[in-house]
């Protein structure tokens, strides 16, 4: 790790309430743990798109059925990885259900929906789903980093 970087296992946690307005703000305070933690612009920018769809997923479908409801970001760094983790206390859905979009195909050709899951697939190493109803829904996002030497 190099001097730049904070501790292994540093952690920070925010909750915000599950508005598309705090997107832009979870995404931006995610960023900045990332930044301060050392990573390369390159990585910050997946991680920001990656944290950037999942939160706007949350807004837009697990609290699709109510007003509003709360989501929690915690980040933290160590073993080689920088890990993100989103929950909310909505509704869940079944990810294995969602249809990869066949980003090659003609716009118009193309069915509405899975662009984001696809894209936060894409720029991170692992992404895990985990649902609960009494702990919530919990999306788990890795990136790892390049090893030094």
């Amino acid at each position: 790790m190099d001097k730049g970087r904070l501790p292994a296992r540093y952690l920070a946690k925010l909750r915000l309430r599950a508005v598309l307005e705090n997107v832009p703000v979870a995404t931006e305070c995610v960023a900045a743990i990332a930044r301060a933690a050392g990573l390369e612009d390159h990585l910050l920018y997946q991680i920001q798109l990656a944290v950037d769809e999942a939160c706007a997923n949350v807004v837009e479908h697990a609290y699709r059925d109510v007003e509003s409801g709360d989501m929690e970001l915690v980040c933290s760094m160590g073993d080689g990885t920088f890990t993100i983790r989103v929950r909310d206390w909505g509704q869940g859905f079944d990810p294995d259900g969602v249809e990869v979009p066949d980003v090659g195909a003609p716009l118009e050709e193309r069915n509405l929906g899975g662009l984001g899951l696809f894209l936060v697939r894409q720029m991170m190493d692992s992404v895990q789903f985990t649902f609960d109803a009494e702990r919530g829904n919990e999306l788990v996002m890795i990136k790892r980093l390049p090893s030094e030497g």
